[in-house]
């Protein structure tokens, strides 16, 4: 898993690794069309065709559980 601060050239180069490896990219951040002044990880994939998730869709598909020990 990689952590990336919040630069310009590493959302970029985070959604070109996805695209080239044919990865899907998992974020927090949600599809916003009407932001123009920065660049969101949802809407940049959009625009590449790079499938993307939220952390949320993410522990579903894993099926994930959480249980607290008795």
């Amino acid at each position: 898993m990689v952590c990336l601060k919040h630069k310009i050239s590493d959302r970029l180069w985070l959604v070109a690794k996805a695209k080239a490896t044919g990865a899907t990219v998992v974020t927090h951040e949600k599809l916003n069309l009407a932001i123009r002044k920065k660049f969101l990880i949802p809407n940049v994939c959009r625009v590449f065709g790079v499938k993307w998730i939220d952390t949320f869709e993410l522990l579903e598909t894993l099926e994930a559980r959480f249980v607290l020990p008795t």
